[in-house]
């Protein structure tokens, strides 16, 4: 009876568990059901961030706190000593001058990079084993891991010795954007995320329908990759060759001061348009990260411009245009 007993316990208690672990699971499906569609989410939080960004940039105290970072965090003579920082007023300064204390290094963007081929080898392994693959998602992931491996490349060859810092709420975002770029090339594919990805999926997995698409956008996104490594390779030139900071002046953009971030901008643009499923004209996920890479980019480019009218003057900066031909 003894033995019967305890079989008779063990048996109830593997039930509680088996009890306990459906409800569990029925609790996740209850709150993931409450949750918005993945696409959602990231759309959202591309769009929230940018938002945030020009928020941060529109409020002078957060914007020399947060925003700047390399050389447009340094002063523009390397001859003045140091100016002794003013003392804290309030203690709203006090707050947000402990929160800006929380620095990185500046060359951890190079993770962002490591963060970002990582995974799309780890998104195609899924990717595979699904069998969710399409010629658009394909060519978009392609593209996507040229960007995160030509950066990574570029990290290791083009980072100067500088002991300059960034904010790291800057790193943070940086990291999550990096982390969720790879799962928008392809979200709006797969059905179980996307509900338009049921019309779509089938009639995109066909290359032909898109071999225009392809022709025509895939040369042009190398192309800007191409430009974009020429010009990286110029700025380093330009730091390594001189002792002190020159003004940029490459032959192909003569009054542009940030057009590596221009191409940056238009290899995202250019990738919401090559990586939309067949049934829509642009990958609507992608083009929100492309408004937020636009938004960050632009935001780092007016503090670029400003950095360089306090060192070479207003009047040398007059023609220059920031990251739009003739425009800004």
């Amino acid at each position: 009876m003894d033995v019967m007993d305890a079989m008779d316990a063990m048996d109830a208690i593997n039930a509680i568990i088996a009890i306990n672990a459906i409800n569990a699971i029925s609790a996740m499906d209850a709150i993931a059901a409450l949750l918005p569609p993945v696409y959602v989410m990231l759309r959202a939080f591309y769009l929230g961030a940018s938002t945030l960004i020009l928020v941060i940039q529109a409020i002078p105290a957060l914007r020399a706190r947060f925003l700047a970072y390399g050389s447009r965090a340094t002063s523009s003579d390397e001859d003045e000593p140091p100016i002794a920082p003013k003392q804290p007023s309030t203690y709203l300064d006090q707050l947000l001058d402990y929160l800006a204390s929380f620095q990185v290094p500046h060359n951890y963007f190079t993770h962002f990079y490591i963060l970002s081929v990582a995974c799309s080898l780890y998104w195609a392994w899924q990717q595979w084993n699904l069998a969710l693959k399409s010629a658009p998602s394909s060519m978009a992931w392609v593209l996507m891991l040229i960007q995160g491996g030509r950066r990574l490349a570029e990290s290791y060859s083009y980072t100067s010795k500088s002991k300059s810092r960034m904010w790291i709420g800057h790193y943070i975002l940086g990291l999550v954007f990096y982390l969720t770029i790879n799962v928008a090339v392809w979200i709006e594919y797969d059905p179980r995320f996307c509900s338009h990805a049921r019309q779509c999926t089938d009639s995109s997995r066909t290359m032909g329908l898109f071999e225009p698409k392809l022709n025509l956008v895939f040369p042009a996104i190398l192309l800007f990759h191409g430009l974009q490594h020429m010009y990286h390779a110029y700025l380093y030139r330009l730091r390594s060759d001189n002792t002190t900071y020159q003004m940029p002046g490459h032959p192909t953009f003569p009054n542009l001061l940030c057009p590596h971030y221009t191409c940056e901008v238009m290899i995202y643009l250019l990738l919401s348009y090559l990586g939309a499923p067949a049934s829509m004209r642009w990958n609507k996920t992608l083009l929100c990260a492309t408004v937020f890479v636009a938004v960050n980019l632009g935001v780092t480019a007016a503090g670029t411009r400003e950095w360089y009218v306090s060192r070479f003057g207003a009047e040398k900066m007059k023609r220059a245009k920031m990251m739009v031909p003739f425009v800004w």
